[in-house]
């Protein structure tokens, strides 16, 4: 076990707080923490009360500075980025950023995500539910059978593309009676059908082709996260149905045409709402067991009310311009909606500082909330009698002592 985790049931406050976690009160505060303080009690916290857990801070540039911190402890972390929302028709979004959030909420479908990184603009997002984005999942073993028109069908509304030969994810290929598909950038799986039956899968190397493991079954998992719940036709006729300025109405005409010649991507963040009748975000894909971590509630809210600020001045633009403006920056209440839904979940305030009034729950966590003395320790360097002093002392109050050092960018305990 880690040892700045294994002291931890030595501090009697904690084990309070453990206590109260297990009881699962919600919401509750934790003061006093530097960000090292606010990985260390948010791991301690899923260590010891063996649940997932997702931090939600306030930017990027915190997520991965929380994530960087979080390895030391050895655990996989998945990070869930937010969406760039396509604004004009000949911007093309990552396809990377689109596979690393697949990847994440596949892994999160399968209980295999444990902890998760994230931040209030991902967390705010409108998604499909995980109910329509995951009904056609595929579960194939060895034996079953299933016709290579059905395969190939339930692949293109997986998400998938077919190419002669795969290169990368989110791809398949058809071989006479062998299809593979790519299930990650360096590896796949290979279904060799004998007629209607399945006779054998195997797990392969892209690059090289070759077979890397026999395989009895295989889960084959959404490619990314814009599958069609519903056919082109009806989505047209819901965006036909929506009133627009005049001015802007031949340019919905040649969007409803490239959609239902089937070059519909693009056009979803304009007509969202169109695609996705029932919609959802990141916290209604977490089980009701995960615990949400929240980093710096006030720099949250700034950063939320921040991001609906820009949002407004990006639709004023588009109105000035006669441009119809995507539904995902038209919406004024995501945060709101995310207040909500955390209430639905045991959730814990990670602060430096003992907070004010942010909102009703922040005053429900200060009263059910522990303050923790961490601080921030300067590099002894070349005074290292200094060092040896501090040593010195600790054990001399019994205090027990854990010296970590940075190699490469890493924190290794010695």
């Amino acid at each position: 076990m880690n040892s700045l985790i294994k002291i931890m049931p030595n501090v009697k406050k904690f084990n309070e707080y453990m206590s109260d976690v297990k009881l699962g009160k919600t919401p509750i505060m934790l003061s006093g923490l530097t960000d090292g303080g606010k990985v260390h009690m948010s791991y301690a916290t899923r260590f010891y009360a063996e649940k997932p857990i997702c931090l939600v801070t306030y930017n990027e540039l915190q997520a991965k500075k929380l994530i960087k911190d979080l390895k030391y402890f050895g655990e996989t972390i998945e990070f869930f980025p937010k969406r760039e929302i396509i604004t004009f028709d000949y911007i093309a979004e990552s396809k990377d950023t689109l596979f690393d959030r697949i990847c994440v909420l596949n892994h999160i479908s399968q209980n295999k995500a444990k902890i998760v990184v994230t931040t209030i603009e991902a967390v705010m997002q409108k998604m499909m539910t995980k109910e329509n984005l995951y009904r056609f999942v595929m579960n194939l073993k060895n034996g079953d059978t299933i016709s290579l028109n059905d395969l190939k069908e339930r692949l293109l509304r997986l998400g998938y593309e077919r190419y002669d030969l795969i290169e990368g994810k989110g791809q398949f290929s058809v071989r006479g009676g062998i299809v593979d598909i790519a299930t990650s950038e360096t590896s796949g799986v290979r279904i060799e059908l004998w007629g209607d039956e399945i006779d054998s899968i195997r797990k392969f190397n892209i690059m090289s082709q070759r077979t890397t493991e026999m395989l009895t079954e295989a889960e084959i998992f959404p490619a990314y996260e814009f599958l069609l719940e519903t056919d082109l036709n009806t989505i047209c006729e819901r965006i036909q149905s929506k009133t627009y300025n005049q001015v802007v109405q031949e340019k919905v005409k040649e969007d409803i045409e490239q959609i239902k010649n089937g070059d519909y991507l693009s056009k979803i963040d304009k007509y969202f709402d169109c695609f996705y009748e029932q919609t959802a975000t990141l916290l209604d894909y977490l089980s009701d067991d995960f615990i949400i971590f929240l980093d710096e509630m006030g720099k949250i809210k700034n950063r939320a009310e921040a991001i609906a600020k820009d949002n407004e001045n990006l639709v004023q633009d588009f109105i000035e311009k006669n441009k119809i403006a995507p539904i995902g920056l038209i919406e004024k209440n995501d945060y709101l909606i995310f207040l909500e839904k955390i209430k639905n979940k045991q959730n814990i305030y990670l602060e430096k500082h003992d907070i004010g009034f942010v909102d009703k729950q922040s005053m429900h966590a200060k009263r059910n909330g522990y303050s923790f003395g961490y601080r921030e320790v300067n590099f002894f360097r070349s005074s290292m009698d200094l060092l040896f002093q501090k040593l010195q002392k600790a054990t001399n109050t019994s205090k027990q002592t854990v010296v970590l050092r940075r190699k490469r960018r890493q924190l290794q305990k010695i």
